[in-house]
């Protein structure tokens, strides 16, 4: 029998002593894909059936329904009693059979602990990163941050790259901003400066804070793509104005660069015009006083002027009498 199903089957034997908790929080809406195998089946929709009718079908195997009754229980919906040993129950009697909802809710309980449940990040973390192989997004980045930073394992940042890109493939928008971290710093994979700048810009469009003020960063800097400082302090801005710390202190700081980079350049156009002035007015002051000197330069005299001897006239030759 593999370790993951032993943990598994260990996490229900725990589950059926623990009693209920009030603070445990339904993660998807009242719908489940059972996953037999692959992990995906036809999307059923058993929001309409009793507690008594889902608990049937769950007790005869049938996946979507025991997924569906473990959302009851932790949500003390349909008539069911909150109780976090019961949901944890039908969840890893599911998520034996491979069902990737059933992964995800169970590596929730597991990685947080409840009211008799002791927290196992490390069993979590394997769940989460099953769930995540099946093409669920929100588990996949879940086992991203936790290979990232190390969350009941030692750090992996190739694997955190890999569910960061899963997610980010997904649409998750905070998997975007962390992988062009990865990126931008060259950590789990080479250091691709324009991988990181698109990533940045995915993000920031959609209006994460964090994704704006990396992306104002890249404009700074001129990474993966060319330097632009207004740019720069215009995702900043956006930053600020959501709240985040960063983004207000990179504003202000570059804001100030920017105005005092201006006032430099100002002063030194300021200084170059008034340095040509002054040799302008310096050299039409002595323009009068040149062409006074200019006029008082004598005339040639008439020896001067005829100095030179005439030629004998043309035809004639001298002779001697």
């Amino acid at each position: 029998m593999s370790t993951f199903r032993n943990f598994l089957m260990s996490a229900a034997i725990a589950a059926s002593v623990l009693v209920a908790t009030s603070n445990i929080q339904a993660a998807f809406a009242q719908t489940a894909q059972p996953q037999a195998e692959t992990g995906q089946t036809e999307e059923r929709d058993l929001s309409a059936l009793s507690f008594k009718e889902k608990n049937d079908l769950a007790k005869k195997g049938d996946v979507a329904a025991q997924v569906s009754l473990a959302r009851d229980y932790l949500e003390g919906a349909n008539g069911a009693r909150k109780s976090s040993s019961r949901a944890a129950r039908w969840l890893t009697t599911a998520a034996e059979k491979g069902d990737a909802d059933a992964q995800y809710l169970l590596a929730e309980l597991l990685m947080e602990g409840a009211s008799g449940l002791n927290a196992n990040p490390a069993n979590a973390l394997t769940l989460y990163a099953s769930a995540a192989d099946k093409g669920n997004v929100e588990a996949a980045y879940k086992a991203a941050h936790g290979y990232h930073y190390g969350t009941g394992v030692k750090p992996d940042l190739a694997q955190a790259v890999k569910y960061y890109t899963k997610a980010a493939d997904g649409g998750n928008v905070a998997a975007k901003n962390n992988l062009g971290l990865m990126y931008l710093q060259g950590m789990g994979t080479e250091r691709y400066l324009t991988t990181a700048f698109r990533l940045f810009e995915e993000s920031a469009k959609t209006g994460n804070a964090w994704g704006q003020n990396n992306l104002g960063g890249m404009y700074e800097m001129g990474w993966g793509t060319a330097k632009d400082l207004e740019q720069a302090l215009a995702y900043y801005e956006k930053s600020a104005t959501q709240g985040n710390k960063h983004g207000q202190q990179n504003h202000a700081r570059l804001k100030a660069v920017v105005a005092a980079a201006k006032a430099a350049e100002e002063k030194l156009e300021a200084e170059t015009k008034k340095a040509a002035e002054e040799q302008q007015g310096s050299a039409e002051a002595a323009k009068p006083a040149n062409e006074a000197a200019a006029s008082r330069q004598p005339a040639p005299t008439a020896e001067q002027a005829t100095d030179a001897k005439p030629e004998p006239a043309a035809g004639r030759s001298a002779t001697t009498n």
